[in-house]
C-alpha cells in the first residue's frame, strides 16, 4: 500500500476518528462550511484562479430552502452550459466549499456555470429527502437559465461517493421527464446500489488480499452510513436510493472512476457492466493504489489531480461538442 495512501487514512483517523462511530451531533460538525486556505489547500487542492464564487437559498418541494454555491468562469460571455455537482460524505457528512478545488477547476475548465447542492443529509433527514432536493435544485438551476446566464441545452451532472448515487439518480429522473438537455453524467467511486445484495458482494470482495482493509473507508463504515440514511423502514430496493435498479437505457455518455482500494470499486464496476448492458457509452478508470476520496484530497493521494484533470476534460468535451440529436 503506498505510503501516501496510509498517512491519508491516519490524517482522517486523527481529524474525526472512526466514521462509523460518529453520534449525530459530530456528524453535523463535518457539514460546516470549510474556509480554503492553508494549510487546508495543500490537502484539498485551492480554488482556480479566474471563477467566481456565490451562494444562493433555493426552495425544496416541501417549502423548505437549502444552499447552493454557484461558481462562474470570470469575464465568460453568452450563455454558458451547466454542471450540477453532487457532494459525496455518506448522506451523513461533509460541505460543498470542501468541493470549490474540484467546482472551480470544472468551471474554468469546462466554461461552465457549476452549481454545487447543499442537499440535507441522514440521520435528520432519511431517504429519499437528500435524492429530492437533488433533483430540485437541479430543476431549479436548468429553469433559473436568465439568473445563471446558462444555456439548458448543454447540461451535465456530476458527483463523487454518495453524490454519484444521488446524480445518477437525477439523471434518471431528468431523462424520465423527456429533459433532453442532458449531455454528460461524470460519476467518482459511486455507490448507486444501497441494497443488502450490493453490500454482501462488497464484503466478499474484501476477502481479496489487494484490496483487505481498505484504508480510507471500510465496508462497516458502508453499513453504518447505509442504515442512517435508509433509517429503519426502507430497503433500498426503490430506485430513487439505488439508481443501479432504475432505467438506465436513455442515460447520456457517463464516465465511471473507481480507486483500487476501495470497498466502493465493486460497486463501481457493476454498475459500468450494467449501463452498458443498457446501451450507455461509458469511459470506465480505475486507479490503481488509490483509495476512496481521492478526487477532492489531491495533497494526499497521487490519483487526485490526474483524476480531475480527466474529470474536467470529459465534460468540458460533452458540453461543448455538437449534439447530433439538437
Amino acid at each position: 500500500m503506498p505510503l501516501r495512501t496510509r498517512a491519508l487514512a491516519a490524517f482522517l483517523r486523527a481529524v474525526s476518528g472512526p466514521a462509523d462511530q460518529l453520534t449525530p451531533a459530530q456528524l453535523a460538525r463535518t457539514r460546516r462550511h470549510v474556509p480554503v486556505h492553508r494549510p487546508v489547500t495543500w490537502v484539498i487542492g485551492a480554488p482556480a484562479k479566474g471563477v467566481s464564487t456565490s451562494v444562493r437559498k433555493v426552495t425544496m418541494r416541501d417549502g423548505e430552502q437549502i444552499s447552493v454555491r454557484v461558481h462562474r468562469p470570470e469575464g465568460a460571455v453568452g450563455p454558458l452550459p451547466l454542471v450540477v455537482h453532487l457532494h459525496g460524505g455518506g448522506f451523513v457528512m461533509g460541505h460543498p466549499s470542501i468541493f470549490d478545488p474540484v467546482c472551480t477547476v470544472i468551471a474554468r475548465r469546462a466554461q461552465a456555470v457549476v452549481v454545487s447542492v447543499g442537499y440535507r443529509m441522514a440521520p435528520e433527514h432519511l431517504a429519499p429527502t437528500a435524492a429530492h432536493d437533488s433533483i430540485d435544485a437541479t430543476r431549479w438551476a436548468i429553469s433559473a437559465e436568465a439568473e445563471l446566464g446558462i444555456d439548458p441545452t448543454r447540461v451535465a451532472l456530476t458527483g463523487d461517493s454518495a453524490g454519484g448515487n444521488l446524480a445518477a439518480v437525477v439523471a434518471e429522473v431528468l431523462v424520465a421527464d423527456g429533459f433532453t438537455g442532458l449531455r454528460h453524467l461524470a460519476l467518482v467511486y459511486p455507490a448507486p446500489d444501497l441494497t443488502d445484495r450490493e453490500v454482501e458482494a462488497v464484503l466478499a470482495d474484501e476477502a481479496d488480499p489487494p484490496r483487505r482493509g481498505f484504508p480510507v473507508i471500510t465496508p462497516d463504515m458502508l453499513k453504518a452510513f447505509r442504515s442512517l440514511y435508509l433509517g429503519p423502514d426502507r430497503d433500498g430496493s426503490d430506485p430513487i436510493i439505488s439508481p443501479a435498479l432504475g432505467e438506465l437505457a436513455g442515460l447520456p455518455p457517463t464516465l465511471v472512476q473507481t480507486a483500487e482500494l476501495d470497498p466502493l470499486r465493486l460497486d463501481g464496476l457493476h454498475f459500468v457492466e450494467a449501463l452498458r448492458r443498457a446501451g450507455v457509452e461509458v469511459r470506465h478508470t480505475t486507479y490503481k493504489g488509490s483509495p476512496h476520496g481521492f478526487l477532492n484530497l489531491p495533497g494526499l493521494t497521487a490519483a487526485g489531480y490526474p483524476a480531475l484533470e480527466e474529470l474536467s476534460a470529459e465534460i468540458a468535451h460533452h458540453l461543448h461538442v455538437e449534439n447530433e440529436d439538437a
